[in-house]
């Protein structure tokens, strides 16, 4: 009867479908304009663009972004990802909260890419919501910790090793955006400390 009332009371995460559904309509809009895979058309279509440290286009390029990809193999590992860690949280902590969690760490990932190259004076296209996932694992953590890894089908001990494993994959990969994944992540795990 327990389990029968559980699944009742089980929101549904309607706000990471909306995420996952964006991303997907984006991807699309991306390969029926040609502009998929290419640097270019991902560039015209609102990639962030950081040229030897200078910030190039409008500052909206810090917020497209986080819907674009590059391909079906870069789209389908962030959304797998999306999909699994935002079901849990949002099941816990409603869909507002995931949804800004979502923005706030995209903008801060993209604004991190930013500062990093403007400090080194190197060049970057970049796309992808790995920066506003990466917030979601960084809001999961928090409430880990925060919940003394006592959440209901949480095991501490495997957030951690997603996250470490997520972190050294970016690492040990060039052309991964390792700036935006941190920047995103310490967001979520910032914004863990204020949202019960």
């Amino acid at each position: 009867m327990n389990r029968l009332n559980d699944v009742r009371n089980r929101r549904y995460p309607y706000g990471i479908l909306v995420l996952a559904a964006a991303n997907v309509a984006y991807f699309l809009f991306l390969t029926a304009m040609g502009a998929a895979g290419n640097t270019t058309g991902m560039i015209r279509w609102g990639a962030l663009y950081i040229e030897s440290g200078t910030f190039v286009g409008g500052w909206y390029r810090l917020f497209t972004p986080m819907f674009m990809h590059f391909d079906i193999y870069h789209l389908g590992s962030n959304l797998l990802m999306l999909i699994a860690v935002g079901d849990i949280l949002e099941t816990h902590m409603g869909t507002l909260r995931i949804l800004f969690v979502y923005l706030i760490g995209g903008l801060a990932g993209n604004a991190a890419t930013l500062l990093w190259c403007r400090l080194l004076g190197t060049s970057v296209v970049s796309a992808g919501a790995s920066g506003a996932v990466f917030a979601l694992v960084g809001l999961l953590c928090c409430a880990v910790l925060k919940r003394r890894g006592r959440i209901p089908g949480i095991r501490r001990e495997r957030v951690f090793l997603m996250v470490f494993l997520m972190l050294y994959s970016g690492a040990a990969n060039a052309r991964i955006n390792t700036a935006a994944h941190i920047g995103g992540f310490l967001t979520g795990l910032l914004c863990g400390f204020f949202i019960p």
